[in-house]
């Protein structure tokens, strides 16, 4: 529980759990010769993205929407990639909008039709729009199979405003997998065969120069990947209950990489003698029904205690021991880090206690 001038249901960041978990993955990708591209679609705010790059060993940072680049590039991030296709007429708008104001914005294509609108509309911009050829990690979400990528690729490379930096191969359905074996295996698998695809390319003289991907339920086992450049890690800087599950619930654990996030929630009603009702549900967490959140105390689980959702508005916790007072303030981990936080207006946060800064969730919303 820490004090705070804002009522709860709030978000509080622990800092020196922050700056370990920062460091920790500039170390581990440091150790492997690759450097971090982190991924601003876990926390919504240009102030961690300026704290990740920061930290060192960071080329740029990542994007999923077209929105969220664009905001980047406004708050003064100089490198972005958007790592989702970018097709519609607006966003390609928006897309050149970021081009102009940022000194580098890449864009991921998986569509012939598609980069040939990017070709077109890149005619003004006074250098060639640089694009990275997504790779579909057998996922089928978006990227060009790897059997079809090198004929792909030869056809990008004949459009005269487009500039071909890379290949992109992220695999999200591995990043969750509980057998750390399986997932070790699968990743390295695919991986493997992306890193095939930019040989080849770079063979018939492609000049590439970013392989790009990973997340960080697999980056301990892609770093091992000697052609990958840059790693795409999100939830690491934040953690949440989710990945704890995969490796370590009992300690709130992944790999080393602790929850630095949580939501501070307050006693509500406690008529009843198994549970009082705090503020917090359904638009204050997002919902997983497998990994609800944890009640946490200085990181750690409560023994005996857990918390259910019990509506819209309220959660329910059951606990152990003397009954909370009204008005009494806990920490939940958070289930799911990424939409959890684009449910919320500002991180405050915390060091040793004390409120230092308020960091606003300024790519929050920004879907488009």
């Amino acid at each position: 529980m820490h004090k705070n001038d804002l009522d709860t249901p709030c978000l509080l960041l622990e800092r020196s759990l922050f700056d370990r978990n920062l460091l920790l993955m500039r170390e581990r990708a440091a150790v492997a010769g690759k450097a971090l591209r982190p991924h601003a679609k876990t926390h919504k705010c240009s102030s961690i993205a300026r704290e990740q790059l920061s930290a060192g060993n960071c080329v740029g940072i990542c994007a999923a929407k077209v929105s969220e680049a664009y905001a980047l590039a406004r708050a003064g991030i100089e490198s972005i990639l958007i790592t989702s296709p970018v097709t519609t007429p607006a966003k390609i708008e928006l897309l050149l909008a970021c081009a102009a104001i940022s000194r580098e914005c890449l864009v991921v294509v998986d569509n012939l039709d598609n980069a040939s609108q990017l070709n077109e509309a890149a005619t003004g911009l006074p250098n060639r729009l640089p694009i990275l050829l997504d790779l579909d990690p057998e996922m089928g979400r978006t990227g060009i199979p790897f059997a079809e990528a090198p004929e792909f690729a030869r056809r990008l490379t004949a459009m005269h405003n487009l500039s071909l930096q890379g290949i992109q191969c992220y695999a999200g359905h591995l990043q969750h997998l509980r057998n750390a074996e399986e997932r070790r295996r699968e990743s390295q698998r695919l991986m493997q065969k992306a890193a095939q695809v930019f040989r080849q390319l770079q063979s018939e003289g492609i000049p590439l120069h970013i392989f790009t991907g990973t997340g960080t339920g697999t980056a301990s086992f892609d770093l091992e990947i000697p052609e990958l450049t840059d790693i795409q890690v999100g939830s690491y800087c934040v953690m949440d209950a989710e990945y704890a599950a995969v490796e370590n619930p009992e300690y709130l654990q992944f790999e080393q990489f602790c929850p630095a996030l949580t939501l501070a929630t307050t006693v509500i009603s406690n008529n009843h003698a198994d549970h009082v009702t705090v503020d917090a549900g359904l638009k204050a967490l997002y919902f997983t029904p497998d990994t609800p959140p944890r009640v946490v105390r200085q990181g750690l689980p409560l023994p005996g205690w857990r918390y259910e959702w019990f509506g819209d508005e309220h959660g329910a916790l059951f606990f152990t021991g003397e009954k909370p007072a009204l008005g009494q303030r806990f920490e939940l981990c958070l289930p799911h880090c990424d939409p959890t936080i684009n449910l919320h207006d500002e991180i405050q946060v915390i060091n040793h206690g004390k409120l230092v800064d308020r960091w606003q969730i300024d790519l929050r919303g920004k879907v488009f």
